[in-house]
């Protein structure tokens, strides 16, 4: 097993990012960086014919050269997708050299500064799983498990949630005390409520939970 990896969610929006071939794997990766908000730069000779869509309809600019470490000057993240090995690794370690993060999403795998997990999001809940790049297709099966048995309930549940979070950062001074009141608020009661699609019943509990830790404070 290698070594642990930190899980973090990375905000793109703005942020420079390059993916290196044309294909469609390359494309997998253009579409994520692209949802994430990312300036994208497609680095290879050809590509195909979806990606060059994606060039002419979207925040996608599409350099048609070999790639050489000059053109990803200034990246914050560089994908290598291309269906060359040994090119993936010059690729790699050229963009290591210049201080971007690398995501390998051909082989050398190893090469990966980060892997992109399986996600889902609905409502603002957003949940990945990751195999460590040890089986994309199982970190798939698993995300389609989760669309169904926990998007559906507790999607709606932090709908609802969110504006009463809001009124408590304004009636409770500090991470302490605002930390206090929620571990009273999301009891099991609450959470096997929710679990039950019974969203009234539930927050009717957690506002009772308001006035019982206003008074007590």
């Amino acid at each position: 097993m290698g070594a642990t990896v930190l899980p973090v969610n990375l905000k793109l929006a703005g942020r420079k990012c390059a993916v290196i071939g044309g294909g469609s794997v390359a494309l997998r990766r253009v579409k994520t960086l692209l949802e994430a908000g990312a300036q994208v730069r497609v680095i290879a000779p050809e590509i195909d014919s979806e990606l060059l869509k994606l060039t002419r309809e979207e925040n996608v600019e599409w350099i048609a050269e070999p790639f050489t470490a000059s053109l990803v000057l200034g990246m914050f993240l560089v994908v290598c997708a291309t269906n060359d090995e040994a090119a993936n690794r010059s690729a790699a370690w050229a963009s290591k050299a210049t201080g971007a993060l690398v995501n390998m999403a051909a082989p050398p795998m190893e090469l990966s500064d980060l892997t992109l997990p399986a996600k889902t999001e609905r409502d603002g809940l957003l949940l990945t799983v990751s195999t460590n790049g040890a089986s994309p297709e199982l970190s798939r099966r698993i995300r389609q498990s989760m669309e169904a048995d926990i998007l559906e309930v507790y999607g709606p549940w932090l709908e609802r949630l969110t504006p009463i979070r809001k009124e408590m950062r304004k009636k409770l001074e500090g991470h302490a005390q605002r930390q206090a009141f929620w571990r009273e608020a999301l009891n099991s009661e609450v959470m096997a409520l929710v679990k039950e699609k019974k969203y009234d019943e539930a927050e009717a509990l957690v506002r009772n939970a308001i006035s019982r830790f206003g008074t007590e404070s």
